[in-house]
């Protein structure tokens, strides 16, 4: 039997850092099976975004992934996994630079799609997380819109980088690839191990031999988290981007993500979910097109006719729920540099808390340096 490469490449907010956990956790039982998760997520990451890097410094960038690409050539097993959301952002000439050393290889793409009803929220979460400032209805404007001549925002060229299924497609539809197949995400109401099971039909990887038990899910946020999030982007803007996610991923995890289970979350009103609604029919499309595969079942993307139950516009954060999340995280970044909350911004004022938080913030994290 020949030696297969599966590159499941995204799409982004579609179960990968589960299927990763799942791949990483239980690598030993993978291996007694024939099948390798090559390099491990941690070196994947790294290759892929040198890769990314291209054109710039030629060889350095070239050199990880041509070291995964060994492995896979030199495996004992007859499958290798290679699992990373950013291969989704590969123009044509990444594509080309992450196959060529893959040639004489079976190589299978794999794509992730999920309910775009379901992915809108969780982009824009991943939004405010990554320095966006646009407010729950501002993003559902912005990501819809057509561009036209005009620079297309922040908000909407980073969606549509991880969103856009066909085009990922046609990138990824090159000699050297073999076929592309999509996994449909299950709905929240499934089993937990569903997703896995559906990924290792389409790897050829036996579903049994994993122990789900290790599996780690990505922390949520709710709404008023992430809207605290936009308010205090601006404050840090000037951060590198390393600096940046030392200070917000610690604070997503321990401050964040625990008041979850105390707030609304966001909710699509009827001219984004029209709008999602038709993603999904695309995405349906796309399966009936004869380009990709089908894993899983195309009633996981909803076209739903009647659209009553979403609201006109998007409700915002109640407003309790905002000004509790303030309080929580300025107390937080406070009690970081010893401070005391007496002489401190009004403790109704969202906005005074947001910045004060952030300044506190930035002084603890320069300390740790």
């Amino acid at each position: 039997m020949g030696r297969r490469v599966v590159l499941h490449i995204g799409a982004m907010k579609t179960g990968t850092s589960y299927v990763q956990s799942v791949l990483g956790s239980n690598k030993d039982e993978l291996v007694d099976t024939g099948v390798e998760f090559l390099g491990g997520f941690a070196r994947q990451t790294k290759a892929v975004r040198d890769v990314l890097r291209l054109p710039k410094d030629e060889r350095r960038n070239r050199r990880r992934w041509e070291k995964i690409a060994r492995a896979a050539h030199d495996m004992d097993g007859y499958t290798g996994i290679v699992s990373m959301e950013f291969l989704s952002f590969a123009a044509p000439r990444h594509v080309e630079a992450f196959l060529a050393p893959l040639e004489g290889l079976d190589v299978r793409v794999l794509l992730t799609v999920r309910d775009q009803m379901r992915v809108v929220p969780a982009q824009w979460q991943t939004y405010t997380r990554n320095l966006g400032t646009d407010d729950w209805s501002s993003y559902l404007r912005a990501i819809e819109a057509t561009p036209g001549r005009r620079t297309p925002s922040r908000a909407h060229r980073t969606f549509h980088r991880a969103q856009d299924v066909a085009t990922i497609v046609e990138r990824w539809s090159v000699p050297g690839v073999q076929g592309i197949d999509v996994v449909t995400v299950p709905p929240s109401s499934a089993p937990r191990d569903e997703l896995w099971r559906r990924f290792a039909q389409a790897t050829g990887v036996r579903p049994d031999i994993a122990d789900l038990g290790e599996v780690k899910d990505n922390e949520s946020l709710g709404y008023a988290a992430c809207d605290w999030l936009r308010r205090a982007n601006p404050h840090l803007d000037d951060l590198a981007p390393r600096s940046y996610r030392r200070l917000v991923r610690p604070l997503a995890r321990g401050v964040l993500a625990p008041l979850r289970d105390e707030q609304d979350r966001p909710r699509l009103d009827e001219r984004a979910a029209a709008w999602a609604r038709g993603r999904n029919q695309e995405l349906r499309d796309l399966v009936a097109s004869g380009r990709v595969g089908l894993v899983g079942d195309l009633d996981d993307l909803p076209v739903p006719e009647d659209l009553s139950a979403h609201p006109r516009e998007a409700p915002a954060p109640p407003a309790d729920q905002v000004l509790r999340c303030a309080q929580v995280v300025h107390d937080h970044a406070v009690a970081l540099t010893g401070g005391a909350a007496r002489g401190g911004p009004d403790r109704d004022d969202v906005d005074a808390l947001v910045r004060d938080a952030v300044a506190h913030l930035r002084r603890a994290s320069e300390e740790k340096r």
